[in-house]
């Protein structure tokens, strides 16, 4: 019971910290030290628990406020710096690009993200998990590397 904890508890870090999961279970051994299959199983599907939901929930706070902007008289839109970099972004690079920095980007602004640009898209979600996964393993493997030379 005290192990389901602590994945929970790892699964809940990896939603909200994605980058920094995987060094701290790899610094942090508690009773004992993770496996790297287990550290890789446990961020990747917490990552992906937290894409699932801030995706679909994403697309719900989208909707509703489409229904309350479609009741307000509409307004033009202003094109900041930040508006432009990330139209920018999505148009050269699209969801690949979207998944070369969702490791580095928190799994809940990578979602929501994802999102906002590629809903229309069916493959975006599995595409951005896929993502994180291979982020994990990046990630899992650089903090075990760290780990064997003491860094």
């Amino acid at each position: 019971m005290a192990y389901l904890f602590k994945v929970l508890w790892w699964w809940f870090l990896s939603i909200v910290k994605f980058l920094f999961v995987p060094f701290v279970m790899m610094s942090n051994p508690g009773d004992k030290y993770w496996t790297f299959v287990e550290i890789i199983l446990i961020t990747s599907s917490g990552a992906a628990l937290g894409a699932f939901l801030f995706f679909h929930f994403g697309e719900f706070l989208m909707q509703k406020s489409k229904s309350v902007q479609g009741q307000s008289a509409q307004k033009k839109r202003v094109f900041t710096p930040m508006r432009r970099t990330i139209i920018r972004l999505k148009t050269r690079l699209g969801i690949k690009g979207l998944m070369l920095i969702s490791g580095l980007i928190s799994v809940p602004v990578a979602s929501l993200l994802c999102a906002r640009y590629f809903k229309h898209d069916k493959s975006a979600l599995p595409k951005l998990i896929l993502g994180f996964f291979l982020w994990s393993i990046f990630l899992t493997s650089l903090a075990y590397i760290f780990r064997l030379i003491n860094f």
